[in-house]
């Protein structure tokens, strides 16, 4: 297609006299029937683009346009008058080439008489300007003819040289020579070329004015696919300097963030390098200690006499228990430094950046669990619980890093259950889980491939689960609307003969509860009706 447009180009600088394809001076051209003119040396070079009932096809080189050839081939193709015309008008202007005279034939065509449409020679030039008939005529040289002016005698018949084609056949669409209307058009009806040049160029310029509306549009159209593209490089450039300002703030933004991480981690190994260098000095002191306690102690043993080791036993012992009572090895500081490349760090010059140094790490044995999740569970039932991770010396972490590890496993069948966990952005994770079946469940939490204190974790699971048949009420005559009669599993009582409980009196719970057997849990397990609850006391549920 991008040949086509150059090709188009083309033939609209080289106006009709060249041929788009070549590029050279027309020489025999003929139209195609998507009305676009080659010279008959180009047309024989186009290879065959399919075969077809009525003859082959081939691409028209200037718009790419498949085109129906007639059976006898590409010199069948209408020649282009005009184009040989233009041709010769050319040649004439570079003075590459003449025309005879039209009247004697033997002179060279000069000039040209608009009026007769005649070339003639400068001797019958002279002559047609003395008759009287024709002195008022326009005469013209050749050279000054405005353009589209024709230099082409008529046409003959291919059949009778002499003979000029004249006549146009209605029936077979062709024009003929007289001697051919006599005999192969024989009965045709026949009428003279400028009567059927008169008509068809009527109907041609019908059908132009109905194109020429849709040449409006289309160059419309073409107007605002420019503008769109003018749009669209326009909004590209303004795209490309808005991505280039981004990325340079962002760069700048990553820049300084880079910088605070790396004081980070220089602030957090000062701050552990000190408390390193402290413990050092306890350490030291504290062996120093030691080793004075205990060669004094070998000493005595060794050579001390009997009434020195009994003066000064109380105080050996004493202050060795006081050395071996110190805890310095387990507060030796072994937390590290990590870093967590996916942690929102908040803005840094109003770009989000990601990337946090967290000053220590969780310790397993320092991290806890609690929750309904790990006590006893029901079958189909969502439960769960909350892991709490701190540092070795005890510290809630806000950010751990490093997502805990859960597996839960079905002790009976071995089979493994999802968990669901939920990073509360606090230290804290909740995990929850749904038992599909009852037996007992084997719970393990790992910390950076470590068992947490106490883990795995053995919880039993329950078959089922008991609904609770009453309400959730803060007593029964509040519910009931003042009833006598109604009762509650809490086994309250109200004086003036009212079955049920009532606030501040005896038995009932001090705070709201379920009907059917009292427990002050909403979310809890029904635990049953109380046997000093009569049947009916169920009453309150139905109102």
């Amino acid at each position: 297609m991008a040949q086509s447009g150059r090709l188009e180009d083309a033939s609209a600088v080289l106006g009709q006299s060249h041929c788009p394809q070549c590029g050279d001076l027309f020489s025999d051209p003929r139209v195609l029937p998507c009305l676009h003119t080659l010279c008959m040396r180009c047309l024989q070079d186009l290879e065959p683009f399919s075969a077809q009932e009525r003859g082959q096809s081939a691409l028209c080189p200037v718009c790419d346009s498949e085109v129906s050839l007639p059976l006898g081939g590409v010199t069948d193709l209408l020649p282009d008058l005009l184009a040989q015309n233009q041709v010769l008008l050319e040649r004439l202007r570079c003075g590459g080439g003449h025309v005879p005279c039209d009247l004697c034939g033997d002179g060279k065509g000069e000039w040209r008489c608009l009026d007769c449409k005649v070339t003639v020679c400068e001797f019958c030039c002279q002559a047609h300007r003395r008759q009287k008939r024709t002195a008022e005529h326009s005469l013209l040289p050749i050279q000054d003819l405005p353009p589209g002016s024709s230099l082409s005698p008529l046409p003959v018949c291919s059949l009778h040289a002499l003979e000029e084609l004249r006549l146009f056949c209605e029936s077979c669409s062709l024009p003929s020579c007289r001697d051919c209307a006599l005999v192969k058009h024989l009965g045709h009806e026949m009428r003279p070329v400028p009567e059927v040049a008169g008509r068809h160029r009527a109907e041609l310029q019908g059908a132009l004015a109905k194109s020429e509306p849709q040449l409006e549009v289309l160059e419309a159209a073409l107007h605002r696919v420019q503008e769109a593209e003018d749009d669209l490089t326009r909004s590209a450039e303004v795209l490309r300097q808005d991505v280039e300002a981004f990325t340079e703030g962002y760069m700048r933004a990553v820049q300084e963030h880079r910088l605070r991480l790396l004081q980070d981690i220089e602030e957090e190994v000062l701050r552990k390098d000190q408390a390193l260098t402290l413990q050092r000095a306890r350490l030291r002191q504290h062996l120093t200690d030691l080793r004075t306690s205990t060669t004094f102690t070998r000493g005595l043993l060794e050579r001390g006499p009997d009434l020195q080791i009994v003066q000064a036993k109380t105080l050996v012992v004493s202050r060795l228990k006081e050395l071996k009572q110190g805890d310095y090895i387990q507060q030796v500081q072994t937390e590290g430094i990590v870093f967590n490349p996916k942690e929102e760090a908040g803005l840094c010059q109003g770009y989000q950046v990601y990337g946090a140094v967290q000053r220590g790490c969780a310790d397993p044995e320092r991290c806890q669990v609690r929750g309904q999740g790990l006590q006893s569970v029901y079958q189909g039932r969502l439960c769960s619980f909350t892991l709490s991770c701190s540092t070795k010396s005890g510290e809630r972490l806000e950010k751990m890093g490093a997502t805990p590890k859960i597996t839960i496993l079905q002790k009976e069948s071995g089979r493994s259950l999802q968990a669901s966990i939920q990073d509360k952005e606090d230290g804290t994770y909740q995990i929850s889980y749904t038992p599909v079946e009852a037996g007992h469940l084997s719970i393990s939490v790992c910390i950076r491939g470590r068992h947490i204190r106490g883990s795995p974790f053995s919880v039993a699971v329950r078959g089922t689960w008991r609904q609770h048949r009453g309400i959730y009420h803060c007593c029964t005559f509040c519910s009931s609307g003042g009833q006598k009669d109604a009762r509650c599993g809490c086994g309250g009582r109200m004086p003036g003969g009212f079955q049920g409980c009532g606030h501040g009196h005896k038995g009932h719970p001090g705070q709201s509860h379920w009907s059917c057997c009292g427990s002050t849990a909403e979310t809890s397990e029904c635990s049953g009706v109380k046997d000093s609850a009569p049947r009916h006391l169920l009453r309150t549920v139905a109102l």
